[in-house]
């Protein structure tokens, strides 16, 4: 299994065995936008972007973003797919070797509300992997979500927790999926009730109630290559039945969304939302969106002002494991942010950091005066690097440099235990923070980052 930085097992077991041995002593939390030191100016875009280099200079056109996901889809061949050259059929060698990259946790303990859960559970969980339905060679099936849903490391919506008493920390839980996500089906669990998928950026399980597949490869194309389309711009819109109807809340779009879009109608923008039929294929109904909503047609143009609005928009909501209940974790706040100018964002912060774009190295640099003059090089908008979380570089004031990210805790600097070790402070939010912030370990974030990245070549 891929370990989800900032939503990964080993970053749990870390996070969850230090709040053990603090939780009498727990600080109250700060307020969720900014934290100890952030001015209330700095809680705006505008304060950011004033002072960015060329913050409207376009940074890549769409024909570079085209060239640029290219490069992207190279540095990560494993985990990023163009569905350009997605083959017609997968043959049984290599499901059987996407399947088992993720090792069923018999071993660990495990709970789901609450409920150990035992070696029973894993006999099931392995035969609804379905892995005797393999054929030599298996015909790739094509479709959509047709809500947003979630992506399972296994064909279960059952709970997986290493905390007996919450599942905030479900490590079965992948990734949320946008509603209208293009997707091939490459296998059906044992019970039926799941899809084995691959989206452009990850593979797992989806419900096949929230799929619909498309009658051919050639119609789905010509839907997910809709020349005319909309992109969700705002953290969440929900589109209309009806022009002045109510909202539906099965069609909520997510930042990053693409709808097919059909036109300007009676003020508003009239879209196509993807439909289940009883058959379980696809069909396309007519929908609204509101004229003022938070959407773009066409991608956003890539500008590093557009990079710190789209981030702000963000600003005090609520961190999500995986994106349960509607959150995002830190390196979901980076895709959804870079999704919206036509940039193809791996999923995980690990895969993050190879994006190839400019980036400097800051492993191994001790000294703090280098390490400073390094980040100074960064541009506003390039994603800061360290283990375990990923972050959005604004810039400096006064010395000091800051950034915007899910953030789901920090140390608490004054009160230092006899170890140098510090008790934890719970976030669980989209904030602002200087990178002076103390990690549990009471090391600065500015001193274990890894690398800063400019998405660009």
């Amino acid at each position: 299994m891929e370990i989800k930085v900032c939503s990964g097992a080993i970053c749990f077991l870390a996070l969850l065995g230090l709040l053990l041995l603090t939780a009498p002593c727990l600080a109250a939390a700060p307020e969720p936008a900014g934290l100890s030191g952030v001015s209330a100016a700095m809680l705006r875009a505008d304060f950011w972007i004033e002072r960015a280099p060329s913050p409207q200079q376009v940074i890549l056109t769409p024909s570079q973003i085209a060239e640029f996901n290219q490069a992207i889809l190279a540095a990560l061949p494993q985990t990023m797919v163009d569905f350009d050259r997605f083959p017609e059929v997968v043959d049984r060698s290599t499901l059987q070797r996407w399947l088992a990259a993720d090792r069923l946790p018999r071993d660990a303990e495990r709970y789901s509300r609450g409920e150990l859960l035992t070696g029973a559970f894993y006999d099931r969980l392995a035969q609804n992997l379905n892995l005797r339905g393999l054929r030599e060679t298996n015909p790739v099936r094509w479709g959509f979500t047709v809500r947003r849903t979630d992506l399972r490391t296994f064909p279960t919506g059952t709970a997986s927790s290493e905390d007996d008493e919450s599942d905030d920390f479900d490590l079965f839980q992948e990734t949320a999926v946008n509603i209208a996500e293009p997707l091939a089906v490459l296998h059906r669990s044992g019970d039926g009730v799941w899809l084995y998928v691959q989206i452009y950026n990850y593979r797992g399980w989806l419900r096949a109630a929230d799929v619909a597949l498309s009658p051919s490869r050639q119609a789905w194309n010509e839907k997910r290559r809709s020349a005319k389309f909309l992109v969700i711009t705002g953290t969440k819109v929900v589109p209309r039945e009806t022009v002045m109807g109510i909202p539906v809340p099965d069609w909520r779009a997510g930042m990053g969304s693409r709808l097919p879009l059909l036109g300007m109608e009676q003020g508003g923008y009239a879209v196509e939302i993807p439909l289940r039929n009883s058959d379980g294929n696809v069909y396309w109904r007519k929908a609204w969106i509101h004229g003022k909503a938070d959407v773009s047609s066409g991608f956003l143009p890539y500008t590093r002002a557009n990079i710190l609005r789209q981030a702000f928009k963000m600003l005090g909501e609520d961190y999500g494991w995986g994106g349960l209940d509607e959150g995002r974790d830190c390196s979901s706040f980076i895709m959804d942010i870079y999704n919206v100018f036509g940039i193809w964002s791996p999923r995980n912060a690990d895969q993050q950091e190879r994006v190839p774009g400019r980036r400097l190295g800051l492993a191994g640099v001790a000294d703090a005066v280098a390490r400073q003059a390094l980040l100074s090089r960064s541009e506003p908008g390039a994603t800061l690097h360290m283990r375990n979380h990923v972050m959005l570089y604004l810039g400096q004031v006064g010395g000091k440099y800051y950034a915007i990210h899910s953030l789901g805790s920090y140390g608490d600097a004054s009160r230092p235990r006899a170890d140098g070790t510090l008790p934890r402070i719970e976030v669980m939010r989209v904030v602002v923070g200087g990178l002076d912030l103390r990690l549990r370990s009471g090391r600065r974030f500015i001193e274990v980052l890894s690398s800063a990245n400019t998405w660009r070549p």
